[in-house]
């Protein structure tokens, strides 16, 4: 190979380099379709969707491939993405959804075994995740945060389990709730932090909460109303206002192995509430009382809780209610029993 051969392969491969770079180094423009999207097969997103997805097929996966689905959508939806009511076997997943005025995701009431997974929705006025009226769906891995109202929420809902979630800064109501008659679902494992409750309970009965943490959220860590038993479990709220409450009629739950610590108020509260077990608890170093019962709350069974270094109390009964037992605790400033 000759000298002018050699500088003119040269000359050529710096060229090809210079134009590769050159390519590589250009902007890209997003890529994105736009309008209402009903989806009636197993759909994979290749770009990003400007408007609301419709499924309203049984056993349909949408995955959404990490794409955003963007509002604010048209009017007449409960969701940038709605499931239709009725439907079984739906799949969401993978899926960004923000900027709607309603929900980012909505499962219309009478689903049965549908699966939420793996997705992100903030910034939507109403709910994060909000499933109506159905029965056996997981709600699996997700995040929300920033949204209106509640980050995941459950009304009216059965045999589900909502795990693995992370919802945060949803600071005008709550991470995760459960309204309208929900029962025997499961929570599990999941993380509140930052919203103004962390998990409500209200109006429900016979679920399981297991293994979730609630961090410094506005108002409580864990809010029970009106709802009957319910098993809660080895979850910890730290940091919140207000650990665990139990209160307006919440009978006969079994509230053991939680904790309770570092709240600017009290760890454990029992307002108007009857007959529940709180066993083998612990509350440490919370801004007012670590354990309190009071309003007339009666015939509670407190055994085999903790608490020091609670600034007013460890523990306290207010003695307008009747029959509640305290036995077999460790606590160091007591008073009412």
């Amino acid at each position: 190979m000759t000298n002018k051969t050699i500088v003119t392969f040269c000359c050529r491969a710096a060229f090809v380099r210079a134009v590769v770079l050159a390519f590589v180094m250009a902007p890209i423009a997003a890529l994105a379709s736009s309008g209402t999207l009903v989806i009636s097969s197993n759909t994979i997103l290749t770009e990003n969707h400007f408007g609301n997805i419709l499924i309203n097929e049984n056993k349909i996966t949408l995955d959404c491939n990490g794409h955003v689905v963007i509002g604010p959508g048209v009017p007449g939806f409960n969701g940038g993405i709605e499931v239709a009511g009725g439907l079984s076997g739906v799949t969401v997943r993978r899926c960004k959804v923000t900027g709607f005025g309603v929900n980012g995701i909505f499962v219309g009431g009478g689903g049965i075994d549908g699966r939420y997974e793996a997705n992100i929705t903030y910034g939507n006025q109403n709910h994060g995740i909000h499933v109506d009226g159905a029965r056996g769906c997981v709600v699996l891995n997700n995040t929300s945060r920033s949204n209106g109202a509640i980050g995941i929420v459950l009304t009216g809902a059965t045999r589900s389990w909502i795990v693995h979630n992370t919802v945060e800064d949803n600071i005008n109501w709550a991470g995760i709730a459960l309204f309208d008659g929900s029962h025997d679902n499961v929570l599990l494992d999941n993380t509140a932090r930052r919203n103004s409750d962390g998990y409500v309970l209200d109006v429900v009965r016979n679920n399981e909460l297991r293994l979730n943490r609630a961090i410094s959220n506005g108002a409580h860590g864990f809010f029970i109303r009106g709802s009957q038993n319910d098993l809660v479990d080895s979850n910890t709220a730290n940091q919140n206002l207000i650990g665990f409450e139990f209160t307006e009629g919440s009978n006969t739950n079994n509230i053991q192995n939680n904790v309770a610590d570092l709240n600017a108020s009290d760890g454990f509260r029992v307002f108007m509430s009857d007959k529940n077990n709180l066993t083998q608890n612990t509350a440490d170093s919370n801004g007012n009382v670590g354990f309190i019962v009071f309003g007339g709350s009666s015939f509670n069974v407190l055994s085999r809780n903790t608490g020091h270094k609670n600034i007013a109390f460890d523990a306290y009964d207010e003695g307008s209610g009747t029959g509640n037992i305290w036995k077999n605790n460790r606590f160091d400033k007591t008073i009412g029993f």
